[in-house]
């Protein structure tokens, strides 16, 4: 009895170091063989970060890593901060993020940018459901563990788990791209710690861009907020508070003449009552454009589209809303 006892703990073994060594090849090959893109490297560099190194968060869309300048937070408030912020995210990832996020840091406070409370379905309608490279990016990014099994199950249906858990399947054919091998493994060995998650545009607007904006129709549509959106929204500021972190809504700018050719008092006004309901402090910087400094005459200069800041604009944008919001944090 006692021989057999050893041989089933022995074949244990065996099978348990199979399984570890097969999810350590696995993992290995998909860091090396994965599609560079600035959202999976958002995910390694925040893993990579020291313990207790994240004093305030950005989560959001690509208005929050083109607006929060992590140099200027500094600046202004003397916190570490970093921004795990990806293309079109909205609130359902933004949640699942900053969940995922809570198992390796513990913020003094989170920012979430407000544009992520938008309509977006997170592409699970329509010709090719699920499959968006940059909700994907964002699921790859993550480690295997509860928060991203949750996330899969939240966001994906069910022929798509194992598309979204095994990103191996879609790039195990890379083999022969030494381009992508050889920039990951710069990525790994040199860049990781020098990588930012702060992704200004480095150009500016041009005349035609702007002339462009000018010449647009008033589009009179009301601005939804997804159910979906509503419910991750209430969640993560449940989660925040559960957590004792202070939390804002920050709405970054966007071009002025762009504002008016939507009605934007649908956008804010849903947004602030969302807010005002779970007694959020948000702060809507299009009604500040002075303060800031964004006058009509170097609207060229701050912007490089109706939607996206320069490195200029960001600069100016994250000294008054770090000064607004420390306000509140002091307070």
């Amino acid at each position: 009895m006692k021989k057999h006892r050893e041989i089933n703990l022995r074949q244990f073994l065996k099978g348990l170091i199979f399984v570890l060594l097969l999810s350590i090849g696995l993992r290995a090959s998909v860091l090396l063989l994965y599609p560079s893109n600035a959202i999976f490297r958002t995910w390694q560099k925040f893993y990579a970060l020291d313990k207790g190194e994240v004093e305030l968060l950005v989560v959001g869309n690509s208005h929050a890593y083109s607006t929060f300048d992590t140099s200027v937070i500094s600046q202004v408030t003397g916190m570490d901060s970093y921004i795990l912020a990806t293309n079109a995210q909205n609130v359902v990832q933004a949640y699942f993020n900053v969940k995922e996020a809570l198992h390796y840091q513990k913020p003094e406070a989170i920012i979430l940018e407000a544009f992520s409370l938008d309509n977006n379905n997170n592409w699970r309608y329509g010709e090719t459901p699920d499959r968006d490279w940059k909700k994907e990016a964002n699921i790859d990014g993550m480690r295997l563990g509860l928060t991203k099994l949750e996330a899969v199950a939240e966001q994906y249906e069910k022929r798509n788990w194992s598309y979204a858990l095994f990103p191996i399947v879609r790039c195990h054919g890379n083999w022969t791209d030494i381009v992508t091998i050889g920039s990951n493994l710069n990525f790994y060995f040199k860049g990781i710690r020098n990588y930012s998650s702060f992704h200004p545009s480095q150009t500016s607007m041009s005349a035609e861009t702007a002339a462009l904006y000018a010449g647009a129709g008033y589009n009179p549509d009301e601005w939804v907020i997804s159910g979906t959106n509503e419910l991750h929204f209430r969640k993560l500021v449940r989660l925040c508070r559960e957590e004792g972190i202070s939390f804002y809504l920050v709405m970054a700018p966007m071009y002025d003449v762009y504002i008016r050719s939507i009605n934007y008092e649908s956008y804010t006004g849903k947004i602030a009552a969302l807010a005002e309901s779970e007694g959020v402090f948000y702060l809507d910087c299009n009604q500040h454009y002075e303060e800031i400094g964004l006058t009509a005459e170097d609207f060229e200069d701050a912007f490089t589209s109706y939607h996206h800041l320069n490195g200029s604009g960001a600069e100016k944008v994250t000294r008054f809303v770090m000064e607004t919001v420390y306000g509140q944090e002091e307070d």
